[in-house]
């Protein structure tokens, strides 16, 4: 009786290990299986992300255009950051990845250029804007066309007026109508010095322009035309003609990007017909457009193929 209680002691420390040894083999077979699955699904999954660095400016018109890039079937998720141009500038001079830069205007794109993050030669026009005044209650003015007897109300002491830095685009702008304001002679140098007092801020991007303005911190300040296209809160005072300046909207693929092809892709639709008919719909202009730039896709296709071989 003593042997076979021994024998038994024997045989379940042994019968235990055979069965924690099945339990073993067959949790890795299930996690092997199950590994194998999800790499699989992953790997279906996986899709071209195209980043866009886009002046602030393009932030509602852009989104609208990835929407419809997105419905007409292209391949690859667009995905931005938008901030002011000569932030944007400075991230891609400090190696900030990126597939595509879109400028507010060309001395940004040119220190990409500089900073070798962009081709020259790839640079295109692919939209242009001009100047307005949004204002809201404390500033009278017609806004049914322009007139310089609005434009000199802004001059009047008592008013708050926001624009961009001298570094931003909108602030570079800003200072070129000044300037021809002031040669102006029913405006005049005056125009300029009490506008100029009346400003109250100097804004990075015009994004915080139109924050300023929406929040009741600022009377008037200079945008695009854009950018209060479709506004309710604000109204719009023209700038004449001979005084506005056009504000042109370079576009370049990155000389390293990682997805040329798709990016590529996407620049290809904003010339096209349905990607020009978004940016006019959000009050962007195309007739400035460079003739090389109406060969865009070519270009682009191009530009793809070189990248993809380099």
């Amino acid at each position: 009786m003593q042997r076979d209680t021994q024998t038994q002691n024997r045989t379940l420390p042994r019968a235990r290990l055979l069965n924690a040894a099945v339990a073993l083999l067959l949790g890795i077979l299930l996690l092997t299986g199950c590994g194998g699955s999800v790499a699989g699904s992953a790997s279906l999954s996986e899709t071209a992300v195209v980043t866009v660095f886009a002046a602030a400016s393009l932030t509602d018109v852009f989104q609208e255009a990835a929407g419809s890039f997105s419905r007409s079937g292209h391949s690859g998720n667009v995905e931005f950051n938008f901030a002011g141009s000569q932030q944007l500038a400075g991230q891609l001079r400090e190696g900030a990845r990126a597939d595509i830069f879109a400028s507010a205007d060309e001395m940004q794109m040119q220190a990409a250029v500089e900073a070798g993050r962009i081709e020259e030669m790839s640079v295109k026009t692919f939209a242009c804007n001009r100047l307005i005044i949004g204002y809201g209650r404390g500033v009278s003015g017609d806004s049914a066309a322009p007139g310089l007897e609005s434009l000199l109300k802004l001059a009047q002491p008592g008013h708050k007026i926001v624009v961009g830095a001298e570094a931003v685009p909108i602030g570079q702008y800003t200072r070129q109508f000044l300037a021809s304001a002031e040669q102006d002679d029913r405006l005049g140098p005056g125009f300029r010095a009490g506008f100029e007092d009346n400003i109250v801020s100097e804004e990075q991007n015009v994004r915080g322009i139109l924050s300023k303005l929406q929040l009741g911190e600022a009377d008037a300040g200079v945008v695009y035309a854009s950018d209060i296209l479709g506004e309710t809160e604000l109204q719009r005072m023209e700038i004449p003609a001979h005084l506005n300046i056009s504000a042109t909207y370079p576009i370049a693929l990155t000389r390293d990007s990682r997805q040329p092809e798709q990016a590529a892709t996407f620049v290809t639709f904003l010339f096209s017909e349905e990607g020009t008919a978004v940016l006019e719909s959000h009050g962007f202009s195309t007739e400035c457009r460079a003739e090389g730039s109406r060969g865009a896709s070519a270009t682009a296709a191009a530009e793809a193929s070189d990248h993809a071989n380099d």
